[in-house]
């Protein structure tokens, strides 16, 4: 016997690895460590990977590394790349984007102060240093394209990624990340300018988890347990910088940062996240089209805009079946055996069909898959059950614990969590503390999964073995024990349906039992299919099932100390509620009149009315975005008062605003409710018309101009104006629209006044 001792040991510790063995997958990073890549050191470290199973290699970058290839050939299960990844979608590579950890991507140009290279049209005849590759760079390309310059217009370099050439001048401005550079150059007490895509419109996401179909599409559980930790170890990482900055700092630190300057990273990363937000790893399908339009505009991909990229992000509620599961459902006929004596979970129902929780899931999941070819079978012995399985591999069963295991059989993933419970009498206080149950007697049905779980965790507990639920709480309607512990729907519906009047929910435990399903180990072909549309079920379509049978209530007597236990304190409930939501409704109208004042006084023009100059330069750079994005028409008035110095000078100040004020009535009554109106500055005004190209627009400003020249001012002046009108063009941006406005404008002043000229 001694000298098997070894070989039962060894035995026992191989069988234990493989019990716990988890699941090896690498990450791929498209650069070097640094705190871009935080929440994955995070995920590792603090053991995010390893509660979802997961042991997970992260890949710093190297020159060598080719991210596509490397996913789609699976020398890594998953990586991080940038939005140019929809090209390769578009060019046909099987790829899912899971999140974006960036919803704005890093990546701008940099110049120095003194380059006096203000703005991206400054750029022309300058030397450039950007990365080679056109696809990484299209959100700067775009950038400079939409500020009317060409990209030969600019002298390119190959990036050295030295910071140096920027400061001693061997280029004139270099594609950096917001989150390194702007720091270096401030430590160094060295002034520098930002030119960042996002301000012009051009929202390229960064930072992109992804991994191929293929992965998706064998191992889905795995594909949503790497993102979910990945997501938890992102969420960590920007609530606590500063300990994330430190661990990068003793870790991770290859490129041998300051501590400062990983904090420094943390905290611009964090916004351009955004964290604060709620839209961390968020992935907008119609972002991304926008995106494609951008790349194929640039010519970065010869596929066209009808292409279909819908499936390019992940989507859990998404079932995607080989066709190999799909044969599998066409010809083979899913057989559920469940018993009847399980209530909630599965009961006879009035019309002595089965019914309960159990039964609701196995129909969602069929009806998910689309597939009719499935029944149900009453089976109440457990042994008989698992016997069928082994015969019949298309036949499955629930099972809701861990000890229930048979080294023939396997489990789905998880399909619900089934809180548990303790029952009290109505004299007994709520639980607050489970110690307080030391040396108290509490039923437990012996033929529950519960009994070894609560022996094993709570041995101060004094545990009853009952035959089943109906014994325990009998025992406790008696008096005879303290409680009753078991899963709290079936708890619940026991007590409503008895009715034990006198019994209440008095405390919840930490340990929750897994709804899953049971399958023959040798179908993993079943076992994939009822994963993947497991996955698909949504936390609203559990939270249904849920609700529908934890609050069965069977009233067999008039019992009316419902009025008492319940009634009345939720009436009492609703009257401070009320109360509050009163107060509370009042504060909120005085705090909106606030913002309503607040915002009247910051947008509109206090004299005329209409919107201030600070307000119509914010809503023309908005709809100059809108019509660059989705190739709109957006035309403007420019226009001024004729003559208006002299009104004031011979009439006095008084008088002229007044003259401005019935000029604003009679525009704002003569345009459309989607225009913009407002008062530039002195006497001059415009006006946006969305949708208008700019003979539209010419025909409204002859509109207005006779309008104002018809108008009664009680003066002795005739009072006029003139205009000038112009149409957004593709080589456009705010400075150029403006300025040839305005010259229209004053070609009419210079020409007899109170005409319309369109440029």
């Amino acid at each position: 016997m001694n000298a098997l001792k070894p070989f039962i040991i060894l035995l026992i510790s191989i069988f234990t690895t493989c019990l716990n063995a988890q699941d090896k997958v690498s990450i791929q990073l498209d650069w070097l460590h640094q705190f871009q890549f935080a929440g994955y050191y995070i995920a590792k470290e603090k053991g995010f990977y390893k509660e979802n199973n997961l042991d997970v290699n992260i890949k710093e970058f190297t020159f060598e590394t080719n991210l596509l290839d490397d996913v789609l050939k699976q020398k890594s299960e998953y990586a991080v790349g940038k939005s140019s990844l929809i090209i390769d979608k578009l060019e046909g590579k099987n790829i899912v984007l899971l999140s974006a950890i960036y919803q704005n991507s890093p990546m701008v140009l940099l110049s120095l102060k003194k380059s006096n290279i203000n703005k991206p049209k400054d750029l022309k005849n300058k030397k450039v240093m950007l990365t080679p590759d056109a696809r990484s760079a299209a959100s700067i390309n775009s950038m400079i394209i939409s500020q009317g310059l060409q990209l030969n217009d600019i002298n390119f370099q190959a990036h050295s990624f030295k910071l140096e050439d920027l400061i001693n001048g061997t280029t004139d401005a270099m594609g950096c990340y917001l989150s390194n550079e702007p720091y270096i150059l401030k430590q160094k007490g060295i002034e520098y300018t930002i030119h960042n895509p996002s301000d012009y419109g051009f929202d390229f996401y960064g930072g992109l988890l992804f991994t191929s179909q293929k992965e998706l599409q064998n191992n889905p559980t795995r594909v949503r347990r790497f993102k979910e930790a990945s997501l938890k170890g992102w969420i960590y990482a920007f609530e606590n910088i500063e300990e994330t900055a430190k661990l990068i700092y003793n870790k991770y630190n290859t490129q041998n940062k300051t501590l400062d300057s990983l904090i420094y990273e943390g905290e611009t990363l964090k916004k351009l996240s955004g964290f604060n937000k709620g839209l961390l790893g968020k992935i907008n399908l119609e972002r991304i089209e926008e995106i494609k339009r951008l790349y194929l505009l640039l010519s970065l991909s010869n596929e066209t805009f009808k292409t279909d990229i819908s499936d390019l992000i992940y989507n859990p509620s998404l079932i995607q079946l080989t066709k190999e599961e799909k044969e599998y459902l066409k010809n083979n006929k899913l057989i559920l055996s469940s018993d009847s004596i399980f209530p909630p979970f599965t009961f006879k129902n009035e019309d002595n069909k089965l019914d309960g929780i159990e039964i609701e899931y196995w129909k969602l999941i069929n009806k998910k898959l689309a597939n009719k070819n499935n029944s149900i079978i009453e089976i109440n012995d457990n042994k008989v059950a698992v016997k069928n399985i082994l015969k019949n591999k298309n036949i499955v069963k629930y099972t809701f614990s861990k000890y229930d295991t048979n080294e023939k059989l396997t489990k789905t993933i998880v399909i619900s969590e089934i809180p548990i419970g303790l029952v009290t009498l109505n004299n007994k206080a709520y639980i607050s503390d489970i110690s307080s149950l030391n040396n108290k007697k509490i039923a437990i049905s012996k033929s529950s999964s519960l009994y070894k779980v609560f022996k094993e965790n709570y041995p101060n507990i004094n545990l009853i073995p009952t035959k089943n639920l109906s014994e325990s709480l009998e025992l406790l309607s008696n008096n005879n024990i303290y409680g009753v512990i078991d899963k709290l729907p079936a708890l619940s519906y026991t007590i409503n349906k008895k009715p034990y009047t006198s019994m209440k929910i008095s405390a919840t435990f930490k340990e929750k039992h897994n709804i899953r399903l049971t399958i023959n180990k040798e179908n993993k072909t079943l076992l994939n299919i009822l994963n993947k549309v497991i996955l698909s079920i949504t936390q609203k379509e559990i939270n249904d099932i849920n609700t529908r049978y934890y609050s069965i209530i069977y009233q067999t007597a008039k019992d009316y100390t419902w009025i008492y236990k319940v009634v009345i304190p939720l009436l009492v409930i609703l009257i401070i509620i009320t109360i509050s939501n009163r107060r509370l409704n009042k504060e909120i109208k005085k705090r909106k009149l606030i913002e309503n004042r607040l915002n009247e006084v910051a947008n509109i023009d206090s004299l005329t009315n209409c919107f201030n100059r600070r307000k119509i330069e914010a809503l023309f750079n908005r709809e100059l975005t809108r019509v660059k994005r989705y190739e709109r028409n957006l035309s403007i008035i420019f226009f001024d008062v004729d003559n208006f110095k002299d009104i004031n000078d011979n009439l006095g100040h008084a008088i002229g605003d007044d003259v401005l004020i019935k000029i604003a009535s009679v525009v704002k009554n003569n345009i459309r409710a989607t225009d913009f109106f407002g008062r530039w500055g002195g006497e001059e005004f415009i006006i946006l018309l969305p949708e208008t190209s700019k003979e539209q627009a010419a025909n409204v400003a002859f509109l207005l101009k006779d309008k104002i020249n018809s108008t009664d001012f009680n003066i002795q002046k005739e009072v006029s104006c003139s205009f000038g009108v112009s149409q957004f063009e593709e080589t456009d941006n705010a400075d150029t629209l403006l300025t040839r406005v305005d010259h229209a404008m004053y070609y009419v002043k210079r020409n007899g006044k109170n005409n319309v000229k369109v440029a």
